[in-house]
């Protein structure tokens, strides 16, 4: 009963929600690049092409980093040693 009740501690609320954002965000940033390559990548410039994909993947990583940092934040403080 003991190890249940300090797993159950250990795992703050909003934790579970986060992580399948993450691989949602994460899976749907490769399929966008794939169907990007695949159909439309041959009408824009090299430079075009690479600055898409950047941008796509700043889009992902400002999603996933307001995500996490307000949780960490919420819930870091209680962690603390």
């Amino acid at each position: 009963m003991d190890m249940n009740q300090e797993e159950n501690q250990e795992n703050p609320p909003g934790l579970a929600p986060r992580v399948v954002v993450s691989i949602i965000v994460f899976f749907g940033l490769l399929i966008f690049a794939i169907i990007y390559v695949a159909f439309f990548a041959s009408s824009f410039s090299l430079f075009q092409q690479i600055a898409i994909i950047l941008v796509a993947l700043l889009v992902a990583t400002a999603i996933l980093g307001v995500m996490w940092s307000s949780w960490g934040i919420k819930y870091g403080r209680e962690w603390k040693d």
